[in-house]
């Protein structure tokens, strides 16, 4: 505070009073400087409301509250230029300074909403090689050693190890000379948008095919080499559907190998699996559950609502709904345990056989993501065309733990109706003592075919 302002608003203070006062409004505005661990640097955050500013006007196509022209895109970028020279956070010698970190932040926003898979991989920050090896080592045993023995001697061996090889991923957009001379900033903002996403669609599908390609198969209707699931039609015969007991089989192979699934991995087409289950069913109409019989779907369908203005009659079609829908049931509650069901347009469905792919997985044990750089941004002209050229990318590396122990597939599983018979199995047997029975009920346990 001025120190002529300060004195003329204590005049009516004795000198005691005036020292205490003074001494009080000296504190309060220490205060807040006094609870930082690091002190500030002013350069800094200059730099920071420089960059706030900028991404405000991006975001409003140019224009300024209070300010009746538009501003353009050359503007901005002679702006940068001017005030890089001052910034204390150059570091940049031949481009723009402050645009590319707007452009970033905008592409970075555009990822994070459409990313499912990808958060689940435990991430881990590295950049000295393009190469990281986890490795694991096995453990040793003691033994009893005679009087006059010799101690055995033991060493730790190589079990195995986890490796993530780190890659870049990019894409680009250029722009014309007249595309900037005109300010057409809600174009270039959608480009940059398009690029974001592009980004985050790739990466969700890498994260997909890493899980899908790398995990175990528990249960598949489509090899006679591996069981099959045991759902019936309503003739008795296999038709590929899943039960409850073929998700309490894959449920306890998993635990049987060290790992408690806690998600299931599923496409939002697959909903129907657990809203129509045969076993659920059953029990429901026998005891009179409604929740057991049918569950509603939850999430949203694949509708473009946002398309719909007003109380006109729009078509929000879209030509391929699985890509926004977020539809799913939850599994029966008669099951003993509880998954999280997590839905992804990248999980395999075939809508013409109506075939899936289910992941039950250890959400705690299903890989990383060792990344070395962010999305980041680069820009230059070309002269000789009068076009502005802006590339985004990233590097980072994907891997599963465990050599995909703690991933388990349930493969082309049946989008269909099934029947539950084992209320209806019914033995008939003589009196002769010789009649022994032998061999499984149903079948179920060894089934394994093509369904």
């Amino acid at each position: 505070m001025d120190e002529t302002k300060l004195a003329d608003m204590l005049e009516c203070f004795d000198e005691d009073q005036k020292t205490a006062l003074i001494s009080l409004l000296k504190k309060d505005e220490s205060s807040e400087d006094d609870l930082e661990i690091v002190p500030r640097d002013k350069h800094l955050q200059k730099d920071a409301k420089r960059v706030s500013k900028l991404d405000s006007i991006w975001r409003n196509n140019g224009y300024v509250d209070g300010v009746k022209e538009q501003i353009t895109v050359t503007d901005l970028i002679e702006k940068d230029m001017e005030v890089r020279t001052t910034m204390k956070d150059n570091f940049s010698t031949d481009m723009p300074l402050i645009l590319p970190r707007v452009i970033e932040n905008i592409a970075r926003e555009a990822i994070e909403p459409q990313l499912v898979l990808t958060p689940l991989l435990s991430r881990i920050n590295f950049s000295a090689g393009t190469r990281v090896v986890f490795p694991s080592w096995g453990g040793f045993t003691a033994a009893d050693i005679p009087e006059g023995g010799e101690y055995p001697e033991r060493s730790l061996d190589l079990a195995g190890q986890v490796e993530a090889i780190i890659g870049k991923s990019g894409v680009a957009c250029k722009f014309t000379d007249e595309m900037i001379r005109y300010s057409q900033f809600d174009v270039m903002s959608m480009h940059i948008r398009a690029a974001g996403r592009a980004l985050a669609r790739w990466k969700e599908q890498k994260v997909a095919d890493l899980i899908v390609d790398n995990g175990t198969t528990i249960i598949n209707n489509d090899s006679t080499a591996i069981k099959s699931s045991t759902g019936r039609d309503a003739s008795g015969a296999y038709n590929g559907t899943l039960t409850l007991d073929d998700l309490f089989y894959a449920y306890a192979t998993m635990l049987d190998t060290g790992f408690t699934p806690n998600a299931l991995i599923m496409h939002p087409f697959a909903w129907q699996i657990f809203s129509q289950e045969a076993i659920a069913r059953a029990f429901g109409f026998a005891n009179g559950v409604n929740p057991l019989m049918w569950q509603t779907a939850k999430g949203a369908p694949g509708n473009a609502n946002p398309w719909r203005m007003g109380n006109l009659n729009q078509n929000t079609y879209v030509s391929s709904p699985q890509n926004i829908a977020t539809t799913f049931t939850d599994v029966p509650s008669i099951f003993p345990t509880n998954f999280r069901v997590i839905v992804t347009p990248y999980m395999s469905y075939n809508a013409s056989t109506k075939r899936t792919d289910i992941v039950l997985c250890d959400l705690n044990e299903l890989g990383i993501m060792v990344v070395d750089e962010d999305v980041m941004s680069e820009e230059w002209d070309d002269p000789a065309r009068d076009i502005r050229k802006i590339k985004f990318r990233e590097r980072y590396g994907l891997a599963v733990m465990n050599d995909g122990k703690g991933i388990g597939l349930l493969k082309d599983i049946n989008v269909a109706r099934g029947f539950d018979f084992t209320d209806k199995i019914s033995l008939q047997y003589t009196s002769n003592a010789s009649s022994q029975l032998s061999g499984s009920i149903t079948g179920d346990a060894s089934h394994k075919a093509n369904v």
